[in-house]
């Protein structure tokens, strides 16, 4: 009797057996456990949950995202054990080394035992902190190769000693396999010997290199490519793809010289420091291209250098969709730390067409970053050159340190700019932003208004809080546009608030 009543559970308040106490205080964890294990039982106590066909539980198991945890499931109850190995998304992130071989291994070995449909995604990946050997990176790829994923991501970091190589790995076939990402770090990824992809249509390389370059050469049927480039011995790259349809390629490192052949292709983006981009896609839709990093050589005089250049696709109008695309060109320009001209230095246009010759510009922004110097001259010179523009936006950021320039300092001394004309005959809208309200802006604005006679809009944001700079820049400003009656121009504080409209 007395070893009954010391194995009987009671309230920890009122010391009551806990099928009869009613204070509410130890029993309620108890209360709350009995009907957490309940529910989902029938009056009968049958357990409604575990009597769902297999398909049913495994679109349960499928939401939760993440095998692991479905893996878990099976300490609620046997009859969920082992279904998260049939799992249509088997997604394994931050699992360990060991933890992630098994569960690979009984992966296998289940599919193997009971073939089935192959899963619809195998994604695996760890963070940074969590290292891998060369082996456990090649029995994970086998692992792939067994189950033939339709998707397969692999996203891992191989410990590497010193400055040796973590290792070779042989990439098996992954046949059926319709995307692949791989990005492994810190060890040598090689290519089969034989063998296509036919399957294959998306690909993306985040470790790309000479030897992963050939891999290119077998998926004959991809239409979606994705490369980043940190290292490449030659800094040159190639890509002949028939049926390619998107591009992305961004590279960190230098890049000498850049050819694609797709003729299929309707999305390229294109990102680097430096690099020639030769392409043949007569049907690109949508480019975005951006280069950087060449600015201590591509001077316009003495005082501005180029510091990136980018070239976007302009949104298309409604009534033109079966108009070739038209582009925006966006150069971000700097002042020279030293006044020096060189004698081999790139013209902008010359550097620009160089690197892509790409036609029919209809829009031109610039970012000027001046710290003082007239820009009106050099603004000029790039609307000689893409002159068929439609639309003009100019941007003078804020910047510190602002200097004050002589009567000999060379951005005065370019030739006699002020009289020039500029024939902008399709140019319709202008924007600048960051107007300081000085007198070399309005001898800019005077050029390009009785350069453009389609100019319909004009908008101006200035940067000067100074009522007195803005007061007088307006009055300057509506002075002109008497002669202007078509053009519409609306003034705005920085802040976004409007000043007035002339």
């Amino acid at each position: 009797m007395a070893r009954a009543n010391r194995n009987q559970r009671s309230c920890a308040r009122c010391h009551r057996d806990l099928p009869g106490c009613s204070c509410g205080g130890g029993g309620r964890g108890h209360a709350r456990r009995s009907a957490r294990l309940g529910r989902g039982r029938d009056p009968g106590g049958a357990d409604r949950i575990s009597a769902l066909p297999d398909d049913l539980l495994i679109q349960i198991l499928n939401r939760l995202g993440c095998a692991a945890a479905a893996a878990r499931t099976g300490l609620l109850s046997r009859r969920w054990r082992g279904l998260w190995t049939r799992l249509p998304d088997l997604v394994l992130r931050e699992v360990a080394p060991g933890s992630l071989h098994a569960a690979l291994a009984r992966l296998a070995a289940a599919f193997e035992l009971e073939p089935r449909a192959r899963p619809r995604l195998l994604d695996v990946g760890a963070s940074c902190y969590r290292i891998f050997s060369p082996a456990q990176i090649a029995a994970l790829l086998n692992a792939a190769a067994t189950l033939q994923p339709e998707n397969l991501a692999v996203t891992f970091t191989v410990q590497v000693f010193g400055l040796v190589p973590g290792g070779v790995v042989m990439l098996p076939r992954l046949d059926g396999t319709r995307s692949i990402t791989l990005d492994v770090q810190g060890v040598n990824l090689i290519t089969p010997e034989l063998g296509d992809m036919p399957d294959l249509e998306s690909l993306s390389l985040r470790c790309y290199d000479v030897v992963l370059a050939r891999l290119l050469d077998r998926c004959s049927a991809l239409r979606s490519l994705s490369i980043s480039i940190s290292h490449l011995d030659r800094g040159s790259i190639t890509v002949n793809l028939p049926l390619l349809e998107e591009l992305v390629l961004s590279a960190t490192a230098p890049l000498r010289r850049v050819v694609i052949v797709a003729p299929r292709l309707k999305k390229l983006t294109f990102e680097a420091r430096a690099g020639v981009l030769y392409y043949m896609a007569p049907d690109v839709e949508d480019l975005s291209w951006q280069c950087s990093n060449r600015a201590s050589r591509v001077r316009f005089g003495d005082i501005w250098c180029l510091r990136n250049v980018t070239i976007k696709t302009s949104e298309r109008q409604e009534p033109l969709q079966h108009s070739p695309p038209s582009h925006t060109l966006s150069l971000g320009i700097w002042e020279s730390q030293v006044f020096v001209q060189e004698a081999a230095a790139p013209s902008f246009e010359h550097y620009v067409s160089s690197l892509f010759p790409v036609a029919n510009i209809s829009a031109l922004e610039l970012c000027i970053n001046s710290c003082g110097h007239v820009y009106g001259a050099m603004v000029l010179h790039l609307l000689e050159v893409y002159a068929s523009i439609k639309r003009l936006k100019l941007d003078i950021p804020k910047f510190h340190g602002r200097i004050l320039c002589t009567a000999s300092c060379p951005c005065i001394q370019l030739n006699n700019w002020t009289s020039q004309t500029v024939s902008l005959t399709h140019l319709n809208e202008m924007e600048i932003k960051g107007v300081r309200g000085e007198d070399h802006e309005i001898d800019m604005l005077k050029v390009i208004l009785r350069s453009a006679a389609r100019l319909e809009r004009v908008t101006i944001t200035f940067k000067t809080k100074s009522k007195q700079h803005i007061r007088r820049f307006s009055s300057k400003v509506q002075s002109i546009l008497k002669s202007h009656p078509s053009v519409n121009c609306k003034f705005y504080h920085w802040s976004g608030e409007p000043v007035l409209s002339a």
